[in-house]
């Protein structure tokens, strides 16, 4: 959460559907989450989960190759000036941007994830942060854990590259992983 602007929610969800709407086109899908998600009445940023849209450019004459059409998008509106780098505190990279929106500016914190780990980001970035540990830690106790983004079947011990990956495509299967009752954003405290 950011320790600057603060405004409500209701102005905070504008500003973060702005947001969701100029990256639209570059996403598989977009959610807000943290504490407009949760409805809290005043907001310090905001969070955005998303599923990049990829696609194969020509690389030379017989070579093509990815192009991850989010990282490219926010190049372009940072560019135009719809958004900025975080002046104090700038990332950058394919999993996590510090931005802030222009027009209101708050912060933007964009997750990027992928159809299979879509629900344990959004489930984490939707917090709050006490939710988010305690829930992870209950994880850990029952012999899962997380893990670059993914949740993992085994302990922590065991390695990313050698533990079963479980898919959670939505918050849903990650609660049915961790044998948990799903909880409305709103009651997550």
């Amino acid at each position: 959460m950011s320790a600057g602007v603060r405004v409500a929610v209701d102005d905070a969800r504008c500003a973060a559907e702005s947001v969701a709407t100029m990256l639209a086109d570059a996403v598989e899908r977009i959610v807000i989450a943290g504490s407009i998600r949760r409805g809290r009445p005043d907001v310090g940023d905001i969070e955005l989960v998303a599923i990049p849209r990829f696609t194969d450019e020509p690389d030379g004459m017989f070579e093509s190759r990815r192009v991850n059409r989010l990282t490219e998008t926010v190049d372009a509106l940072t560019w135009a000036g719809a958004l900025a780098n975080h002046p104090d505190d700038p990332k950058r990279g394919e999993r996590y941007s510090k931005l802030i929106h222009s027009a209101s500016g708050l912060q933007v914190d964009l997750f990027s994830a992928s159809a299979d780990t879509f629900g344990l980001i959004l489930l984490i970035r939707t917090g709050p942060a006490a939710y988010s540990r305690r829930f992870v830690t209950d994880l850990r106790r029952r012999g899962l854990h997380v893990g670059g983004g993914e949740l993992h079947r085994g302990g922590l011990g065991c390695g990313d590259y050698t533990c079963e990956m479980l898919p959670t495509p939505t918050e849903e299967d990650v609660y049915l992983a961790a044998d948990w009752r799903y909880v409305e954003p709103a009651d997550r405290a």
